[in-house]
């Protein structure tokens, strides 16, 4: 989305609050984002109830990750058009909507169907958060919100887990009328607390057409490739660790205590990451990036070694996410410093590249098989992303 700070002509332009601001978008990304991990802990039941196998119930997952990805590339030009307020609010109607009709599926090809249709609609609450936080925010205090909301997709994955896996003894339906309720108390967050649109700073497209214009042009851009691709294997990767972890993890984590701890034990990790990249603001993002990559790969290497010992694995664990967290707003910066004035386009596709890496990741698990050679690809492939990056981002 076009951006500038210059404010309304004859008129001094207020920020918004960012208290305010990150409160509402952090818990809509979590809550929103979260639907993408929600089922990892269902699968096994979602299975039982279709009569169906765990590697065909993992549909629910790519389904929801593949159109939520794709639906971001309308989402960033229908704020550019009509104002990220507008598409937030529109977005977190349609989410308590859609996801509450989640439980109606009488087969997985309806599940399937309908987590298409909850993907789309979620969608409209992710790239229209950064937009909202370059209108509205003061300058200053956007590359921490920036990191923050980063952050918030990455924390959604094990707080959604957790909460699914708390849920699940009442039945995995009951994890989506939760979430379709908790849709419904953001509605009245989000109107409370976001300051409606101001044409003021951020001028908007004059027509949704207009806006995607830009998305194919930056594809063509190979450092942006090169980080799109990146982004792609950081967000894969992810799913794909926790996938293999509960389908096919190790004897010690087959008890929902343990499980349940295992997934608990990551979140400090994500927690903290806000407050490094801050730490960390001296250092140029693709070499943020690229470490973070590599420090993961790392992790996702010796993960076998862990073997049964849940301590072992909850530590190797902490030290995968947290290369995660801190990589994505590494990844995040670079992409917006090779975006020129396209940074709502440039958005778009990252998080679209996000969540099509996501998509991916539940079907290379079941094409794999196994724990630690699913673990040895995934380490390959994020090795290979950390080589992009440095290469894509050379001489910045």
């Amino acid at each position: 989305m076009p951006t500038t700070d210059v404010p309304a002509r004859g008129a001094a332009h207020s920020w918004a609050s960012p208290g305010r601001t990150l409160a509402t978008l952090v818990t809509s990304g979590v809550v929103g984002v979260g639907q993408t991990y929600a089922v990892i802990p269902l699968l096994p039941a979602i299975a039982d109830d279709f009569g169906t196998s765990t590697s065909a119930a993992t549909w629910t997952a790519t389904a929801f990750s593949l159109t939520f990805a794709l639906s971001f590339l309308l989402a960033g030009p229908l704020a550019d058009r009509f104002g990220p307020r507008r598409v937030i609010l529109a977005g977190l109607v349609a989410a308590a909507v859609t996801t509450a009709a989640v439980p109606l599926a009488s087969s997985l090809a309806a599940a399937v169907a309908l987590r298409c249709v909850q993907g789309a609609a979620v969608a409209m609450l992710v790239p229209t958060g950064f937009a909202y936080v370059t209108a509205q925010l003061e300058p200053g205090r956007r590359p921490v919100a920036f990191s923050a909301l980063a952050s918030a997709g990455i924390a959604s994955a094990v707080v959604l887990q957790v909460a699914a896996q708390l849920l699940a003894p009442m039945g995995w339906r009951a994890v989506f009328v939760a979430s379709g309720g908790a849709f419904l108390l953001l509605v009245v967050l989000a109107a409370t607390l976001l300051r409606p649109d101001s044409r003021g700073v951020t001028p908007r497209a004059e027509s949704v057409l207009a806006a995607l214009v830009a998305v194919p042009k930056l594809l063509v851009r190979p450092r942006l490739l090169g980080l799109y691709l990146a982004t792609a294997a950081l967000l894969g990767a992810f799913v794909i660790v926790y996938t293999v972890v509960e389908l096919a993890g190790p004897a010690a984590v087959d008890s929902p205590g343990a499980m349940l701890a295992l997934r608990a034990s990551a979140l400090p990790a994500v927690l903290v990451a806000p407050l490094l990249t801050r730490v960390l603001s001296t250092v140029p993002p693709h070499v943020r990036a690229t470490v973070s990559l590599a420090v993961s790969a790392l992790a996702a290497l010796l993960l076998p070694t862990a073997g049964g010992d849940v301590v072992a694995l909850a530590a190797v664990l902490f030290v995968f996410v947290g290369g995660i967290a801190v990589g994505s707003p590494g990844l995040v910066a670079s992409i917006h410093g090779h975006a020129g004035g396209s940074v709502g386009a440039a958005t778009a596709l990252y998080t679209a590249s996000l969540f099509l890496g996501a998509s991916a990741g539940p079907q290379l698990v079941a094409a794999v098989g196994g724990f630690t050679p699913t673990l040895l690809v995934t380490a390959g492939i994020l090795a290979v992303a950390a080589g992009v990056v440095w290469i894509s981002t050379r001489g910045d």
